[in-house]
This record gives structure tokens, C-alpha cells and sequence, in this order.
């Protein structure tokens, strides 16, 4: 994935992820509420789940996946991490 980039660009890349993870955490705090893990664990597991959500795109094998479509892939991969988790927080939580 970053193999054709520079380290500054690479560099780059992370901070906006970072900060993009933040806002979007920050958001689906108030969308989940108590379902959520908080502004910071969200931030946390979309982070997460976007760094799994690229591996396993670039896992896929060259072309299966359009190059416009690798980031989109990878947010959805983190969207769906985290509703999973925030299923699983509800069926195990005491009502």
C-alpha cells in the first residue's frame, strides 16, 4: 500500500487518518451514546479498524480490488468493526 510513497507522505497519511478517526469518533459518540465506547475509544477502534480494514485490502490479490475503492473499503471494514463491537458490549451487558 505505501510502497510507492515517500516517508513524508506516509507521515502524512497517518496524521490525516489520525485526526479524520478523531472527528468521526467524536460524532458516532453522540450517534451510539451508551452503546459506544466514548469520543476516544471510538477514535480508537475506527483507527483500528481502518489499519485491519487496509491489510486485508491489500491482502486481496492485485486488481480484484479497484485502486479508487481501497480506502472506501477499509472505512466500511472499520464501520462494521466497530458496530460488531458495540453489539457485542450490548448482548453482554446486564439490562
Amino acid at each position: 500500500m505505501f510502497a510507492g510513497m515517500s516517508s513524508d507522505m506516509v507521515l502524512y497519511f497517518v496524521a490525516v487518518s489520525i485526526a479524520a478517526s478523531f472527528f468521526v469518533g467524536n460524532a458516532m459518540n453522540s450517534v451510539l451514546g451508551e452503546q459506544g465506547f466514548g469520543a476516544w475509544g471510538n477514535m480508537i477502534v475506527l483507527l483500528a479498524g481502518f489499519i485491519v480494514g487496509l491489510n486485508v485490502v491489500d491482502v486481496i490479490p492485485f486488481g480484484r480490488v479497484p485502486s479508487a475503492m481501497i480506502i472506501p473499503a477499509a472505512i466500511g471494514v472499520a464501520f462494521a468493526i466497530l458496530l460488531l463491537l458495540a453489539m457485542l458490549k450490548r448482548m453482554v451487558r446486564p439490562t
